[in-house]
């Protein structure tokens, strides 16, 4: 009889393994396609006696895959965040080949400049000289705007981005207590392993991350550049929004628990990430485009400026100005914020009772300025000053990234392409980022994901298990009753 029963509890137990390892290929076969799921399958153990049982539930996970594709998820999310703020920035300024560019409408200023030269007397041809040199103005101005514009829009995503990572650190300490609770136990822990991952690849597109598995199966994380985020408790990550923004402010740095990673400098900075995309948007290359908008702005007060013919007072501002005229800006050396300052003068305006012919014959500055001492209606040498000025080279600040010599002409013309250069650059760069991060998916989901071939193949087979063992329980249950007939 004790053999009976030892046959019936294999055949009982039997069932149970079959039941929990069927359980466990729907479970398989249901998330098919979710890609944050992990392949799922029970270990299994011998017990004293001789009886299986489910020892645990484990997952078909690969780290190295796993860190490969957060890798590729940083980079290629920081990439597409950078190449959307530069398509923002190249949209509100412009093509460089069209008419609103500041390129065109340095042209245009010269073509007007060069017509009214062929006709100094025509009062018409001055005024338009002198509307083409107000479009200028303004369109430095609205540059200015746009860059502020989208510096602004990146500061409030890196807001809203260290918000998320906040979020989702705390998020993982609660999974990631519940995996170290269940560690050495015979839990299903697998679904928050599963969870825990997701939260991973949710916060790799915000910030570059590392981790490192420890002891009970317990996760910390590093950033990119090696400034722990999460060990045991999540680091407290935070900003300052800024808010409103013009050239002359800087955006404020991020922090993890005091150690500064964005900003100039930073000791130990984020390297990929959409934090670290904004943060370079924000930070350098829109300070850098301002820069060159700057630096056109200075080029235009130098070349419009008025020089005393006896020499005897110093240079000041012409046809165009700022807010430091009649002073001229230092030769080479870039003014924050000036072409947002930078203005034509009211003196030549028609609209404003002023006198376009300020232009050909100078006096911005009083009559020791003037260069048409004459007052001769056919006064041409002026005019073809300002004209030569815009194909002289002259000394630009390094810090505009473009040269430090060149003609204003050529000058503008190159800060014009500048940020369309860089765009085209991202816009390759995530191409190729796109393409590793959909290798690394693949080969990842190639060993952790599910195959339903598979998974049905192995449902018949526990199908045929569970029959052999649904046979031994009837057999068995057969001879006891058979045993029982008799002993009646």
């Amino acid at each position: 009889m004790s053999g009976l029963s030892t046959a019936l509890n294999y055949a009982v137990a039997g069932l149970r393994v079959t039941s929990a390892q069927t359980a466990l290929v729907s479970r398989n076969i249901s998330y098919a396609n979710d890609p944050d799921y992990v392949r799922k399958h029970a270990a299994l153990t011998t017990l004293p006696g001789g009886a299986i049982s489910v020892a645990s539930y484990n997952r078909s996970a690969d780290k190295r895959l796993l860190d490969k594709l957060l890798d590729t998820t940083s980079s290629a999310a920081g990439k597409q965040v950078g190449l959307d703020a530069l398509a923002r920035l190249s949209a509100t300024i412009g093509d460089p080949e069209s008419d609103g560019s500041i390129t065109a409408l340095v042209a245009k200023l010269q073509e007007s400049l060069q017509a009214y030269e062929a006709d100094p007397s025509s009062a018409t041809l001055g005024a338009n000289a002198f509307q083409r040199a107000a479009n200028l103005a303004r369109g430095l101005n609205a540059a200015t705007a746009a860059v502020q514009d989208v510096r602004a829009g990146a500061d409030a995503e890196m807001t809203a981005s260290v918000a998320r990572i906040n979020s989702l650190l705390e998020q993982f300490k609660v999974v990631n207590d519940a995996v170290v609770r269940g560690a050495g136990t015979p839990a299903d822990l697998t679904d928050s392993l599963d969870q825990r991952d997701r939260i991973l690849k949710e916060l790799s597109e915000e910030i570059g991350i590392r981790t490192i598995t420890r002891a009970n199966n317990d996760v910390a994380i590093y950033t990119d550049s090696g400034v722990t985020l999460f060990e045991t408790n999540p680091r407290s990550v935070t900003m300052a929004p800024t808010g409103v923004f013009d050239p002359t402010v800087t955006g404020n740095a991020v922090f993890i628990d005091g150690v500064k990673i964005t900003g100039i400098p930073s000791a130990m900075p984020a390297r990929t990430g959409k934090l670290h995309a904004l943060a370079e948007i924000r930070d350098r290359i829109t300070v850098t485009y301002q820069a060159q908008l700057d630096e056109v702005a200075r080029g235009l007060i130098e070349t419009f400026a008025e020089r005393d013919p006896s020499a005897v007072n110093p240079d000041a501002t012409g046809l165009f100005t700022w807010v430091g005229g009649p002073g001229i800006p230092a030769s080479g050396a870039a003014v924050t914020g000036l072409a947002n300052l930078i203005a034509v003068s009211a003196l030549a305006d028609p609209s404003q009772g002023g006198n376009p012919y300020l232009i050909r014959d100078g006096g911005f500055n009083g009559a020791a300025y003037i260069a048409n001492a004459t007052g001769a209606a056919g006064f041409q040498q002026r005019i073809a000053q300002l004209i030569s000025g815009f194909d002289v080279d002259r000394a630009f600040d390094g810090a505009a990234q473009i040269g430090t010599l060149a003609s204003l002409k050529a000058f503008s013309a190159t800060a014009s392409g500048w940020v369309e250069a860089k765009r085209q650059a991202a816009d390759q760069a995530l191409y190729f980022d796109i393409a590793l991060k959909s290798r690394a998916s693949e080969a990842l989901l190639r060993k952790t994901g599910v195959n339903i071939d598979e998974e049905m193949t192995a449902l018949l087979d526990l199908e045929k298990a569970y029959q052999a063992s649904s046979k031994v329980i009837a057999a068995v249950d057969g001879m006891i009753q058979t045993l029982l007939d008799v002993v009646n």
